[in-house]
């Protein structure tokens, strides 16, 4: 059997439950953890995911990526052996987003952008305020409703697409002997 994992991350209410409920058979299924900082507990985090089976010899993991309030602080254990991540993007609070964003870039994460669909009315520049926040002209950007099963799995296939091209991107030359890191 073979599994690979995939992160959706964004801002609160984007629409990261949604989106994974969409695809999945069942519902999500739900764990509890402690925030990664040291000192008081003051809150439990909700961990959220599911699995879909492709084939019967391959399942997709999709995992929510939990909203602490510092993501840099506690996504490496939600994120390691991920083949990819989906920000879902509301234009109308697009700050909600750099935080995932950043992350996935700094630790060179393949991802899409998934432009919620929800808000269609405000979408007059959004390729100028991503452009405007930073953000790599590879990085691909789709249109997504969350709560539509295509919408949904034509954004997997998108991420899919750019992964497998990014890490045909950094494969080692034939002077180098650095792997890449196994991500599953």
């Amino acid at each position: 059997m073979t599994s690979a994992k995939v992160v959706v991350a964004g801002g609160f209410g984007v629409g990261k439950s949604t989106f994974i409920r969409s695809i999945l058979e069942h519902d999500l299924l739900t764990m509890t953890a402690l925030p990664p900082e040291r000192g008081l507990v003051t809150e439990l985090v909700r961990i959220q995911f599911g699995r879909v089976w492709l084939d019967p010899g391959l399942a997709l993991h999709l995992f929510v990526a939990p909203q602490w309030q510092n993501p840099r602080a506690g996504w490496n254990d939600v994120v390691r052996g991920a083949v990819g991540a989906v920000v879902l993007f509301d234009v109308m609070r697009p700050a909600d987003s750099v935080d995932a964003m950043r992350y996935f870039e700094d630790h060179k994460i393949p991802y899409v952008i998934a432009l919620n669909n929800v808000h269609v009315s405000v979408r007059s520049d959004v390729q100028a305020i991503i452009r405007g926040m930073g953000i790599s002209p590879e990085v691909p950007v789709v249109n997504c409703d969350p709560r539509l099963r295509v919408s949904v799995r034509e954004t997997l296939i998108s991420l899919a697409e750019h992964a497998k091209l990014d890490r045909w991107r950094r494969r080692p030359g034939p002077d180098e002997t650095t792997p890449l890191a196994p991500v599953c």
